[in-house]
């Protein structure tokens, strides 16, 4: 039981980062819990993908290694910090990939892979993803966001459009739609999955994917080779992504991309997880229509890692000449480095008598 592994930790959460806890011997002496499950559709393939990683964990040499699974019941029975030890993220969608759990463990003081609250909480919303990197300079598709579909009467749209939901991935509830008819018929089964629709601007080209990974040595991203899409479909829908669509998609590693092109798509995926603080391992959607214009669509903060045969993030790894199960343990040192990196630049908050005398008040006699 997770539970019984408490005293397994060692010294890693006393003080201030111990000498020699990065090192090959002490850190895979440290317990590993590999986080799951989720309340959100993508449920399954999270569970999928926490075994592919308990699996590289094995490999690479953790052996207090755990699974377990996320959800409204079982998140009461967390245990503490030292039985977890790091928290390997594999939750796709919900509460495991907007931020709302690794808020509970910033609060529990306990480190994780993967995006902070900000970064996935930005990402898992396409609106404001779609702010965000507008902000930066870079292009996004238009957007108009609904509540409710009676507000459509309000804008006159040119078709076609796409429609997805706010806050929901593995292309849930996405839509290609040629009029305003089509879309009321789609928008009913969009609107379950989020509390917002998002219908955007369809940008004709190319579907590319890229796959970044942070070197916590450094806090640069590396950038893995980038995949193609090439699709029987306008738009990489849910009916292209899941079994019985293969026929309709073909995922090509690496793009065959001309070099001025790829390194302008690298350099702009670089900035964005850069300056959304992105940590751990993420992966970029975005479009390259036929003049060369970049359009981002989406930031991936936990890319599924179901199997090296089916998920483009693993192939990405291989391609870029990175072992699967090297990786998951460079994972797991970026966690133990940003949970001891932030705890060395937390500040002392000024207490009530130092706020009172810089601010100049006089208290009453």
């Amino acid at each position: 039981m997770i539970e019984q592994r408490a005293n397994q930790l060692m010294t890693l959460f006393k003080g201030e980062c111990p000498d020699g806890i990065l090192s090959l011997e002490r850190r895979k002496q440290s317990p590993v819990t590999v986080f799951f499950g989720g309340n959100s559709s993508e449920r399954v393939g999270s569970i999928l993908s926490s075994q592919t990683i308990s699996d590289y964990l094995k490999e690479a040499g953790y052996f207090h290694l755990e699974r377990f699974d996320i959800t409204p019941e079982t998140i009461r029975m967390l245990p503490d910090k030292k039985a977890v030890g790091v928290a390997f993220m594999t939750l796709h969608g919900g509460f495991g990939e907007d931020g709302t759990l690794q808020g509970m463990l910033e609060m529990l003081d306990i480190p994780y892979t993967g995006c902070g609250v900000s970064a996935s909480a930005v990402s898992a919303d396409k609106v404001l993803f779609n702010s965000f990197v507008r902000s930066l300079g870079y292009k996004t598709p238009d957007q108009i966001i609904l509540s409710d579909i009676k507000d459509l009467n309000r804008f006159n749209l040119d078709y076609p459009v796409v429609i997805k939901p706010a806050t929901q991935g593995c292309s849930y509830g996405v839509f290609f739609v040629n009029s305003e008819e089509e879309l009321r018929q789609r928008a009913d089964f969009t609107q379950k999955f989020s509390d917002r629709m998002v219908i955007e601007k369809y940008i004709p080209g190319r579907e590319l994917s890229v796959g970044l990974f942070e070197d916590p040595y450094t806090s640069l991203p590396h950038v893995l080779p980038i995949s193609e899409m090439y699709l029987q479909r306008p738009i990489q829908d849910f009916e292209t992504k899941y079994p019985g669509g293969e026929r309709l998609i073909q995922t090509v590693i690496p793009a065959r991309l001309e070099p001025d092109t790829q390194t302008a798509i690298e350099n702009a995926c670089a900035d964005i997880f850069k300056k959304l603080n992105c940590r751990g391992y993420v992966r970029m959607d975005l479009r390259l229509t036929e003049n060369g214009e970049i359009f981002f669509l989406e930031n991936n903060t936990s890319p599924g890692m179901l199997n090296p045969q089916e998920s483009d993030f693993p192939k990405m790894l291989t391609l870029g000449g990175v072992d699967l199960a090297d990786f998951a343990d460079l994972m797991v040192q970026s966690a133990i480095i940003n949970y001891y990196a932030k705890k060395q630049t937390q500040r002392e908050l000024p207490g009530e008598k130092e706020m009172v005398e810089y601010l100049g008040i006089k208290l009453a006699e």
